[in-house]
């Protein structure tokens, strides 16, 4: 009885000894995901950290009816240096109607609709170059209503001098820079870097008033609330 006490114990000791090294050696715990980071994320997630300074007095959903959505539809994969298009939708799902401004009627991407994101560039819509209409014109939209745009993006870093390299490609070549290829691009602009292949945050606006048809000069005081939405870019 007593042998068989102390084989029973020694396998105990055993199995315990066998436990602890292998949580020493590191395994991971059962319900570990080897496919994500421990704050959930995807790896190597380029996170944004600043929200653009058009957005700093206003109320974030001041109006729970706008509904915004933005996604790549690209079917090709997105390179280093690359430009594609991000589709906006933005849907007013709700019972009131808010005005938002157009800025120049020329423009088929009003200002109040735009891109953000600290790690890709994003670019100015081609309708900002070239001659346009100095009249100044907001729109409304109504419940059960929906707007769709379609705004370019590089997948290059952040450049303070974008805007300024963009008027000049069209005021000497008449072209578009969403339009051109990164080799010509960063042959013309060499101080312009191409992304590292990760994934990318991007981040989409929408500035808005909601309506008050007894105020008839009410939008032309500039957007009171806002809605974001933001999607995920892969680089390969």
């Amino acid at each position: 009885m007593k042998k068989q006490l102390i084989l029973t114990l020694t396998m105990i000791l055993t199995i315990a000894i066998l436990a602890t090294g292998c949580r020493a050696a590191g395994a991971p715990p059962s319900d570990a995901d080897p496919g994500q980071t421990s704050d959930g994320q995807p790896p190597n997630v380029q996170e944004d950290s600043t929200r653009p300074d058009a957005v700093a007095d206003l109320i974030e959903n001041e109006y729970d009816g706008i509904d915004i959505s933005v996604e790549v539809l690209e079917r090709m994969a997105i390179l280093p240096g690359m430009s594609f298009q991000a589709t906006v939708l933005i849907e007013n799902n709700g019972d009131k109607t808010v005005s938002y401004v157009q800025g120049s009627g020329s423009f088929d991407i009003p200002e109040a609709v735009f891109l953000h994101s600290d790690t890709l560039q994003t670019v100015l819509p081609e309708d900002r170059f070239g001659a346009m209409t100095d009249d100044f014109v907001t729109q409304l939209l109504e419940p059960g209503d929906s707007l769709l745009f379609r705004l370019n993006v590089m997948a290059i870093e952040p450049d303070p001098e974008f805007n300024a390299y963009s008027q000049d490609v069209f005021a000497s070549d008449g072209e578009y820079i969403g339009n051109m290829e990164w080799a010509a691009l960063q042959e013309r602009f060499p101080g312009l870097t191409a992304v590292q292949p990760g994934s990318y945050i991007l981040n989409a606006y929408f500035l808005y008033r909601i309506h008050d048809e007894n105020d008839q000069f009410a939008a032309f005081s500039g957007p009171t609330g806002f809605a974001e939405a933001q999607t995920l870019i892969g680089i390969s």
